[in-house]
């Protein structure tokens, strides 16, 4: 009996670690998707005229790829 107890807590402590964890990082998730957009409005409003249009295209890439690396990771746990 307190085997089972035990496993339930240690089970009941993973599972809030697990939720802990995802609400971080989709936390960060969504301030890499909000930055995103901030810089695809950047790149509409000043287009190509801009000194670092061809930087933040390039800074967007890595956002994305960085986001959606923790998406799945985030979907593994």
């Amino acid at each position: 009996m307190s085997d089972e107890l035990i496993t339930d807590l240690d089970i009941a402590e993973i599972e809030k670690a697990k939720e802990q964890a995802i609400a971080k990082h989709m936390s960060d998730i969504k301030v890499m998707s909000k930055l995103i957009l901030s810089i695809n409005e950047y790149i509409i409003r000043f287009g190509r005229t801009s000194n670092i249009h061809d930087q933040l295209f390039d800074l967007k890439a890595q956002v994305v790829k960085n986001r959606d690396n923790l998406q799945d990771w985030v979907n593994k746990i």
